[in-house]
């Protein structure tokens, strides 16, 4: 399991793995008042949740290791897409 270190914003945390910025996360609070994250790009209207910085971070590891994938065998739209459902992380149940 990686080591993220999470560096503090104005609006939530900066994500690093070694020196690597993975991208940002964002506190927020589910529809029962548990305490969660969400992804910085994701929607905030309608967005994917995670319980805990960890849970976020190992998030955005996925995202950063398709996208390097995708970019080192030059893959199509879909089967990126295709990659990405297959490791997608698991979110908090919506409620």
């Amino acid at each position: 399991m990686a080591k993220f270190k999470f560096k503090e914003t104005a609006t939530g945390y900066d994500v690093f793995a070694g020196s690597k910025n993975l991208g940002g996360i964002v506190p927020m609070k589910e529809s029962t008042g548990r305490h969660c994250f969400r992804l910085a790009e994701d929607d905030p209207k309608s967005p994917r949740t995670y319980r805990g910085k960890q849970k976020a971070a190992e998030a955005l590891m996925t995202i950063a290791k398709i996208a390097e994938t995708a970019k080192k065998k030059k893959l199509s739209v879909e089967q990126v897409i295709i990659q990405a459902w297959s490791d997608r992380p698991a979110a908090s149940p919506r409620s």
